[in-house]
């Protein structure tokens, strides 16, 4: 498809950076424009890792909380079988992942939860985190000043 989902991302940074940008002379307005234009920038570059996150995640995801369920509720842990029986969405269907994603990770945060689980469990749960966290491809640190730094004296 042309333009690409990443060439009309590219074509708005330009917009804004080369029409927008030198029309804007206010520096907060500045500073959020420019991390407007990051962030479209950092969802470009993003955008083709987010599927394969996706799917990996919820693989990892789903692993750790057939484990958890050992440990938690019956109720819950018939959830979470009920969601480990779904079969895993298309790749190509990021709304589908996406949801799939949301679903797996409302169970852990229940499961987490769960007076029931052992040290091991609790070690397991934070190097999930850590290995979701290192993997995410949507990185940006916001470019807006924050509200303290707008104090003035």
């Amino acid at each position: 498809m042309r333009p690409s989902v990443q060439e009309q991302l590219q074509g708005t940074c330009r917009i804004l950076e080369d029409v927008v940008a030198p029309c804007v002379n206010d520096p907060l307005a500045r500073t959020l424009l420019d991390g407007v234009v990051a962030n479209l920038r950092m969802l470009t570059a993003a955008m083709p890792g987010v599927a394969p996150f996706l799917r990996q995640d919820n693989q990892a995801t789903g692993q750790l909380l057939a484990q958890l369920s050992r440990s938690v509720s019956p109720e819950l842990a018939e959830r979470v079988a009920l969601a480990l029986a779904t079969p895993e969405p298309d790749v190509a269907d990021m709304a589908a992942l996406d949801a799939h994603n949301h679903l797996l990770r409302e169970l852990m945060a229940e499961a987490v939860c769960s007076a029931q689980l052992t040290p091991e469990q609790h070690h397991a749960v934070v190097a999930h985190m850590s290995a979701r966290a290192s993997r995410m491809p949507m990185r940006y640190v916001a470019t807006a000043p924050s509200p303290s730094s707008q104090v003035k004296n």
